[in-house]
């Protein structure tokens, strides 16, 4: 495909030129930016001078053409403004999860008895297994092996050739490697590989049956009050205000703000509707995030007045992108001028709420949390208060 990139393209068709055409009425009424929009029909441009218009095109043919000029050219928008209109052959191989490629990856890499347990696993997890349940995505077990990794390296550095021979002593040791809420994430972790194996009959014996991980002791760190005062300053545009409010107000987790839709949001009733799996949490706007609010919808309309992404907080990529996707987690990076991480903020708002009422029904009201979490924020805001309770 390198040769279509010449500059010397042969005359263009009438239907190219018309789908041309229709791409220029496409950037113009969704108002794309300049660079994405020369990129993109310079690229489509190229194809059709070349491969016509009048059948699908190969979409193994566009990468081919975007990978020999990256910075020339966008395959990206040109496969979306095909797909859409019945004109692009898909790429099966290319359009696998990459999430599902990269743990295939793991697996191929370690040895062949703990790949293929750790295979019966993922299949589990992904609702495959022998007891059929909603299954979760790649990305997700994706998450779970970021924590189980460093586990099977360790173990398989001591000489374990299979999760058969993991004993309750080597999970106590894995999970005492860590403290607070990594601790708590392999122990989570590690008890989901072993019931997953022992319900597939893989194990005849689950070492984490039984194993109860004490919980977090320490308070979450407190962030200094000057710090925290500052913070909403370093916002440069109303979607980043929205989002430093909806953390450092609401105590909302990064999952929680990508899945916000449009219709969550009702001004007229000042409610935000925050949906999770199996409930939903509604806030009732204050002054501060009302005004928020509203500058970023008026900003969201004025930018992609006729998007037809579904969700509130969107950008100039998923603004026009036809899966409706939501935005990726690049958007905590707007918390790095303040020095302070998302999850910090968020861990800061609920403590400081537990020292101020200590009833966990208050902070489950107020942050959607579940009361297993409210106590433990109520526990270590006030540990005189539990610490004589009988066990």
């Amino acid at each position: 495909m390198a040769e279509l990139a010449r500059q010397d393209l042969p005359t263009l068709t009438d239907s190219a030129k018309r789908l041309l055409a229709n791409l220029d009425s496409v950037m113009k009424q969704e108002m794309w930016s300049q660079v994405p929009a020369t990129k993109t029909r310079h690229t489509l441009t190229v194809l059709v001078s070349w491969l016509g218009a009048d059948a699908p095109l190969l979409e193994t043919d566009i990468r081919a053409l975007v990978d020999n000029r990256p910075l020339k050219f966008s395959g990206r928008r040109v496969t979306q403004f095909l797909e859409t209109r019945g004109l692009l052959i898909p790429d099966a191989e290319f359009r696998r999860d990459a999430h599902q490629k990269r743990l295939e990856a793991e697996l191929a890499a370690l040895p062949e008895t703990i790949a293929q347990e750790l295979s019966v696993w993922i299949k589990v997890v992904r609702g495959e297994g022998k007891w059929e349940h909603t299954g979760r995505t790649y990305r997700s077990i994706a998450r779970y092996w970021h924590v189980l990794d460093p586990i099977l390296k360790g173990w398989l550095a001591d000489g374990i050739e299979s999760l058969r021979e993991i004993t309750r002593d080597d999970v106590s040791r894995a999970i005492a490697t860590r403290k607070g809420t990594p601790a708590r994430s392999i122990h989570i972790v590690l008890r989901n590989v072993f019931r997953a194996l022992r319900q597939e009959g893989v194990i005849f014996r689950d070492p984490t049956r039984g194993l109860v991980f004490a919980g977090i002791k320490k308070i979450p760190p407190s962030v200094p009050s000057d710090r925290l005062a500052g913070v909403l300053s370093h916002a440069q545009n109303d979607f980043q205000r929205f989002v430093m409010v909806l953390v450092c107000v609401h105590a909302l987790s990064g999952t929680d703000v990508r899945r916000l839709l449009l219709t969550d949001l009702d001004l007229s009733r000042e409610r935000l509707v925050v949906r999770r799996p199996g409930k939903r949490h509604i806030i009732y706007l204050d002054g501060l995030t009302y005004s928020c609010a509203s500058a970023w919808i008026r900003e969201r309309h004025r930018r992609w007045p006729v998007t037809s992404n579904p969700h509130l907080l969107i950008n100039r990529w998923t603004a026009v992108d036809t899966t409706r996707s939501p935005i990726g987690t690049t958007f905590t990076a707007i918390f790095r001028p303040t020095g302070l991480t998302m999850p910090t903020l968020r861990q800061d708002r609920i403590r400081d709420e537990a020292f101020e009422v200590d009833d966990p029904l208050h902070l489950m009201r107020l942050f959607g949390i579940s009361s297993h979490t409210a106590m433990r924020y109520i526990n270590a805001a006030h540990p005189e208060r539990t610490a004589k309770l009988p066990r």
